[in-house]
């Protein structure tokens, strides 16, 4: 499976980080010790906050400064975390070039990872979503404005959707609350599309459940916001956390808040009724839509 470029951005923003104050540098005196102005290493040790790609070059000439052997195991190992986080991307390519930026920066978590765990509260996220679904909630946003095509956004949520949710690679875990398949954002008949499309996704890696709205949680604690929880293949890969402030998203990085949303997601589907319960549960809803039809 291909790297997540952002898990290896962050590991190669921790051993240059590590390696210039384990040196006793600040990012000054390290640029004129390199060549390379401060603010790009300010940039290159925080990635979460800037999302641009390292050059390869710019990483050998610190490494050169910070003493780093040529041909040394960390020389290597960092070369290989610069090389995977500037690789093409699929989002790259010319049909999604207009996707957006909260979609890419969507793609770019999902990227490669071994576990996606999704929870959305009223609408049904962009990774399940028929694209006629998702025409109708991005035309919701947009209006009628003539410069905002659609077909772009839709393309890209549709691959995310191959790669995350039907190819089988990355186990795909969504708790919804129960408003999300009774509220009706679109058109009665696209949501029924949309309930049918659901099932059509459950099994195969792919486990989707409700919380009713009477359901009980553990500690009373409700979530304010959709949230995304990933982990990726290789265990040195951190897990990082995105959540949806309806305003933009935001990651969560720190080790200890990544954990605390881990267990939130494992205490909603506790709370969630089982797959086939919620499954169940959608068809019913499905069916009821016909009948409006």
């Amino acid at each position: 499976m291909t790297p997540n470029p952002l898990a290896k951005m962050r590991r190669l923003a921790t051993a240059l980080h590590d390696l210039r104050t384990s040196h006793g540098y600040n990012h000054a005196e390290l640029g004129r010790k390199s060549g390379v102005s401060a603010s790009v290493i300010s940039r290159i040790e925080n990635p979460v906050n800037d999302l641009r790609r390292a050059n390869l070059l710019t990483v050998r000439r610190l490494l050169d400064a910070l003493e780093v052997p040529r041909g040394s195991q960390e020389w290597a190992a960092i070369e290989s975390y610069t090389e995977d986080a500037s690789a093409a991307r699929w989002w790259d390519a010319a049909p999604y070039s207009r996707m957006g930026d909260g979609q890419r920066l969507s793609a770019l978590i999902e990227a490669g990872a071994s576990q996606v765990r999704d929870y959305a509260g009223l609408l049904l996220p962009g990774v399940v979503q028929t694209a006629t679904y998702a025409r109708h909630r991005i035309l919701a946003v947009t209006g009628d404005d003539p410069a905002a095509d659609p077909a772009p956004i839709v393309a890209g949520r549709l691959e995310r959707q191959r790669r995350v949710a039907t190819e089988g690679a990355t186990e795909y875990s969504l708790v919804l609350e129960e408003q999300a398949i009774r509220r009706h954002p679109v058109p009665a008949p696209v949501m029924r599309e949309q309930l049918d499309h659901l099932l059509s996704l459950i099994g195969k890696g792919v486990s989707i459940r409700v919380v009713p709205v009477d359901a009980c949680l553990d500690d009373g604690y409700a979530p304010r916001a959709p949230f995304v929880y990933v982990t990726y293949p290789d265990p040195e890969d951190p897990p990082i956390v995105a959540v949806d402030n309806a305003v933009r998203v935001a990651l969560v990085t720190d080790p200890a808040e990544v954990a605390g949303y881990a267990q939130l997601h494992l205490r909603l589907r506790r709370a969630a009724l089982s797959d086939e319960d919620s499954a169940a549960l959608i068809r019913e809803v499905a069916s009821s839509l016909a009948t409006t039809i």
